[in-house]
């Protein structure tokens, strides 16, 4: 697991060597899949100003995507309109945390310093992470540690994965609040 400290308000990573392309790729893969394939050419200049989308936005086929894009209304017209208007925003935040972590996991040396004002950013991509590979896993509460786990088991190498993005993130947080 990668060396993480404080350095006053910056934590420091310290990312081994085969820890940085492991990392990359799969906030890059995930910045990938948020981005839309054929984004809507916008004829309103006022919603093309502001971020939303002149007509109406689907819901994401891909699980995976309704996770981390979810229905904010049970009502299927309140949500198709809060899509409408949030969609866009939501999109373009989660690829740019995404996007500042392939920076920092491909930084010359392996050490990235995240200032306090991109740890949100850094915490909420590695969440995002967490739960594409969750939701591809079918993880629940009662989920298995690979330990238990037979070595032949396809899910190994994920739910190994899975755990190494939960202890960064764990040990991120323990280092914000003190611990």
């Amino acid at each position: 697991m990668a060396g993480i400290q404080r350095d006053g308000d910056v934590i420091v990573l310290r990312l081994a060597r085969e820890e940085r392309p492991f990392l990359a790729s799969f906030a890059a893969g995930l910045a990938e899949l948020l981005e839309p394939s054929d984004p809507p050419l916008e004829t309103d200049p006022l919603a093309a100003f502001v971020g939303i989308s002149a007509g109406p936005v689907d819901k994401p086929d891909d699980p995976a995507l309704r996770r981390l894009l979810p229905d904010a209304y049970a009502d299927a017209d309140g949500a198709a309109e809060f899509r409408r208007l949030t969609d866009a925003d939501l999109r373009a935040t989660k690829v740019a945390n995404l996007r500042r972590i392939v920076d920092g996991a491909t930084a010359a040396g392996g050490v990235v310093r995240i200032a306090p004002d991109e740890v949100d950013g850094w915490l909420a991509g590695i969440n995002d992470i967490r739960l594409v590979m969750g939701e591809r896993l079918e993880i629940t509460e009662d989920v298995e540690h690979p330990d238990d786990l037979d070595a032949d088991d396809p899910r190994l190498p994920l739910l190994w994965a899975y755990y190494w993005f939960s202890e960064l993130q764990e040990r991120i947080v323990d280092l914000l609040i003190g611990d």
